[in-house]
């Protein structure tokens, strides 16, 4: 299903068409639709964050809270209450309070002063504190321990029994006209950042906020789950671990925040306060790596810079170590570096997001809006970690508004380069058709050629025998006194078997360029090869005298060869040591036939002009000749139909130049039997 679904989202059809036009201004829909949706998100956290307190008859908790810290986490309700504590308590500017990552119980007193007779409930979040103790006295009391009613709450505890929600704990209030309300409350947590946000409100106003607090946190959660699973869709299809790590990254992100809203505590965890703080310490810290690392990914900081693909190793090992703390009970100890590093990496983030934004049009331009993002959540949520009572109330809630955000800007962004991969994916699939048509037209055009070769071959050779049976008749007729007309069809004799000479060996070379190239093996010596093609070459090639030595020991070496072939080979060689010597002068040609280890070397030397040292690593390409040959006719055919005859038969060629000293070409060949 998610698969058809995501085919309709990225339809082929619809990418062939689509112009560069349309794309821009799909990209400046999203460009002008994230800011609106980013602050549509944040402004309705903002208004459910708010109080339900606008009811009028309701008092108003800010400016109404004291703080009091407890150093050494042993203060009881009657120490609170003496003269000396309550004159030691410090206003608070709002009604979320901050303290950070500590080690020490703080109370929090709320004097309320009802303007009319009401009922409210007051709610205390996130519930992931260990213990919450809090004592609520009848309106116009407060002054002595009997005074107040002990509610007890926290994650190190079983889910109350005497409040409306284990998600927000919730206790009743009563308020009397003229009257104060105290309510005196005590936090300790020992293994997490502690905040508290209070809120007052109505029962009903409490029931409708709930209901749709759960509403949006049941579409955040399904949205999430949603872009999860098509990340596990999308490496499903293309292995590529840059979707396995966002999906990670998704689900570290989902459990943080499952972790930080109660549910885990709630449905998980109830009365196990460690098991809790396990799966609150260790998804945060191992979110973080995973996270770090999907960016990496998708920066493909691998390839571009070595040291920052160290940096977020660096980020993701910090992730790793706050795991092992938060395993081991320690993670009120890490927390502080832990967030330090992760703004770090955030900032990091943000910056390489904006150095990479045109990198890859409207990819790189979403990525760079999803790190934009979460940095900003990031940011905002570590810091209220970290304790900046500056911040507004809602920035408990920027992480899960950020981490949607981030998710499907992301999403985006894998998407536009699916589509652009697919629309690559057919471009080089045309490209690929297009050069197998071309391909096979040139092979038939190839075909072609050597038949008209093999027909032109045949008509000449019909009218050369005729003309080779004149002069025979000829010399039959003549005196064998008339020496210089015999001497004369002697040379037509000659000049008649070297043209044919010519004819099959271009025959013999267009064939090895088509399709008709095959090896025919058969048993060979390698001494009658080589003097066949000495032999050859004294009727074909005119200018620098070609020596022959053959060593001893190699002449009767068996091989398993194609001899036309192989001689063709040697021929190619000499044609160009006579054709490139001719032009510095008239210095010998050497052909040699030696032994090797694994069979024989036919080595052609020649003292001509050379070969340029850059052009030596491409003699036997296609069509290559070298950069000082220009004053030389010929298609830089010849070296690379060498070096495919010895690769056919098993063996190799090689080249050894020195501008304007000459040049030495080696045919090795194995010993074998065919």
């Amino acid at each position: 299903m998610f698969a058809a679904v995501l085919l309709r989202f990225v339809p082929a059809k619809t990418i062939t068409i689509l112009t560069d036009a349309a794309r821009e201004r799909r990209m400046a829909h999203v460009r002008r639709g994230t800011p609106y949706y980013l602050s549509l998100s944040l402004l309705t956290f903002c208004i459910l964050s708010v109080n339900a307190e606008a009811a009028s008859h309701l008092p108003s908790i800010r400016g109404n809270v004291a703080v009091l810290t407890d150093p050494s986490s042993t203060l009881t309700l009657q120490d609170v209450l003496t003269p000396a504590r309550q004159t030691a308590f410090r206003s608070a500017p709002g009604q979320n309070i901050n303290f950070g990552y500590i080690t020490h119980a703080v109370w929090l007193r709320l004097t309320l002063p009802a303007p009319a007779n009401a009922e409210g409930l007051l709610s205390l979040t996130p519930n992931f504190v260990d213990t919450i103790d809090i004592y609520v006295a009848k309106p116009g009391d407060g002054s002595s321990k009997e005074d107040f009613t002990l509610h007890q709450a926290g994650d190190h505890r079983p889910l109350p029994h005497d409040s409306f929600s284990g998600l927000d704990n919730a206790v009743r209030l009563e308020f009397a006209a003229g009257e104060k309300t105290v309510v005196n409350i005590r936090l300790l947590n020992l293994n997490s950042f502690t905040q508290m946000n209070l809120r007052l409100e109505t029962v009903q106003g409490h029931t409708r906020s709930a209901a749709v607090i759960g509403g949006i946190y049941g579409v955040w959660f399904g949205g999430m789950s949603v872009l999860f699973v098509i990340h596990l869709v999308f490496f499903c299809f293309d292995r590529k671990r840059q979707y396995l790590l966002v999906a990670l990254s998704t689900l570290g992100v989902m459990l943080v925040y499952a972790g930080n809203l109660g549910l885990s505590h709630v449905l998980l965890f109830r009365g196990t306060g460690w098991a809790n703080d396990l799966f609150l310490g260790f998804n945060a810290w191992m979110g973080l790596a995973f996270s770090v690392l999907a960016c990496s990914s998708l920066l493909d900081l691998r390839k571009k810079s070595t040291w920052l693909h160290g940096l977020y190793l660096a980020f993701a090992a910090t992730g790793i170590v706050g795991t092992g703390f938060a395993l081991s009970g320690g993670n009120v100890v890490f927390g502080p570096i832990g967030s330090s590093v992760s703004m770090l990496a955030a900032i990091v983030n943000l910056l390489l997001g904006l150095r990479y934004l045109n990198e890859d049009g409207a990819v790189s331009r979403l990525r760079a809006a999803a790190f934009a993002a979460v940095a900003i959540g990031v940011l905002i949520s570590l810091g209220d970690r970290l304790g900046f009572d500056l911040l507004p109330e809602w920035s408990y809630h920027a992480y899960g508004v950020s981490g949607l955000i981030m998710t499907i800007l992301l999403t985006g962004s894998l998407a536009a380069w699916l589509r652009k991969a697919e629309v690559l994916s057919l471009a080089q699939a045309t490209e690929r058709r297009v050069a197998e048509e071309a391909l096979q037209a040139e092979m038939q055009s190839q075909l072609r050629q050597v038949r008209f070769l093999e027909v032109v071959s045949h008509q000449y050779r019909a009218s050369l025998a005729a003309i080779r049976s004149s002069i025979d008749s000829i010399g039959l007729s003549l005196a064998k006194s008339d020496q210089a007309n015999h001497d004369r069809i002697t040379r037509i004799r000659r000049s008649v078997a070297q043209l044919v000479e010519v004819l099959e060996t271009n025959l013999a070379r267009s064939r090895l360029q088509g399709p008709a190239f095959r090896v025919r093996l058969a048993p060979a010596t390698a001494g009658s090869i080589v003097v066949a093609a000495h032999q050859r070459s004294r009727d074909l090639l005119t200018g620098p005298e070609i020596n022959l030595r053959i060593a001893p020991d190699a002449a009767d070496i068996k091989l398993a060869a194609d001899t036309d072939m192989l001689e063709l080979a040697i021929l190619n060689v000499l044609e160009n040591a006579v054709k490139y010597a001719a032009l510095k002068g008239a210095s010998p040609i050497a052909l040699s036939l030696d032994k090797t280890t694994e069979g024989i070397a036919i080595i052609v030397t020649d003292h001509g002009i050379g070969i340029p040292e850059r052009d030596l690593p491409h003699v036997f390409e296609n069509s290559v000749r070298g950069s000082n040959a220009k004053g030389a006719d010929g298609s830089g055919l010849g070296l690379f139909l060498v070096a495919k005859i010895a690769t056919a038969h098993g063996g190799s060629a090689t080249v050894q130049s020195r501008e304007g000293e000459g040049t030495t070409v080696r045919i090795n060949l194995p010993a074998r039997e065919a």
